[in-house]
């Protein structure tokens, strides 16, 4: 069983306002990372994931922020494509435009059309059997740098799924202690959570079409068959993309993705 192919939630959905406070670094095991301001004694070491927009969506910055400065956790988010993201142009894409109007249909349906083949070539570049591996290293030389930290990770859309990968025996050992993931996408169900090691949320909202409710009580039933510790989370008329890329104008929304984010801090801070 797996989810479905990408939509059109995939791509869009707005950008957040405000300026990341952390700073980027050239090189941590290879990879360039943005790290979030530092707690004096954090409890632990995130590593965020991120959707296809890649590590310089302002969005993930500021979440990332969020959970460093209300979690007290240092809060690392890695550059793990080897090429240019998906451009944030495309986030708007799916925009709603007044069809009636033909410039401003055609413009659309322009965008429409750049931003799918993106899409498939991402996907093809990040595959999994070349990015489990590259995750898996990075994390584990992150232990190896930081034997005595508890390190978690934390997932969305692209990189839900690969939290999710890395809760598993994929990873060695004792390299994480817990991860999270929010609307994971593309999931291959079951190979993507066989060997699970360690405890598991994911959260996702019920008209989600990628990580519809469906898959989400799979993948309850498949955790607990395990024997594995898992939480799984339902958010009420929330759609794919919601606790990243949500409208923050919208009340129903901001709750939904300040729930989400309280669903990750809790969990992470429950298996320190």
């Amino acid at each position: 069983m797996s989810s479905v192919l990408p939509c059109k939630d995939c791509i869009s959905g707005t950008i957040h306002k405000g300026q990341p406070l952390g700073t980027d670094t050239e090189k941590m095991f290879g990879r360039s990372v943005y790290i979030s301001p530092v707690p004096e004694q954090p409890k632990g070491t995130i590593v965020y994931i991120t959707d296809i927009f890649g590590w310089t969506l302002p969005n993930a910055r500021l979440l990332a922020d969020a959970y460093a400065k209300e979690g007290g956790f240092k809060v690392i988010v890695p550059d793990f494509f080897p090429f240019q993201p998906i451009p944030l142009s495309s986030i708007d894409a799916f925009a709603p435009v007044n069809e009636t109007t033909t410039p401003l249909f055609l413009t659309g349906l322009s965008q429409k059309l750049t931003a799918y083949p993106a899409l498939i070539w991402f996907l093809y570049r990040t595959r999994a059997s070349v990015t489990t591996k590259l995750i898996a290293k990075f994390l584990e030389d992150l232990k190896s740098s930081e034997p005595d930290t508890a390190i978690f990770t934390v997932g969305f859309c692209w990189g839900g799924r690969y939290s999710i990968v890395m809760g598993t025996d994929r990873v060695k050992k004792g390299t994480v202690n817990a991860v999270a993931a929010l609307h994971p996408s593309l999931m291959s169900i079951p190979s993507d959570i066989e060997g699970t090691i360690v405890p598991v949320s994911v959260g996702a909202g019920t008209k989600d079409t990628l990580t519809p409710p469906s898959l989400m009580k799979k993948l309850e039933e498949l955790y607990l068959t395990q024997g594995v510790e898992c939480e799984i989370k339902s958010y009420e008329d929330m759609i794919h993309g919601f606790a990243v890329r949500g409208d923050t104008e919208k009340e129903d929304v901001a709750k939904a993705m300040q729930d989400a984010k309280k669903q990750v801090l809790d969990w992470f801070t429950k298996h320190l």
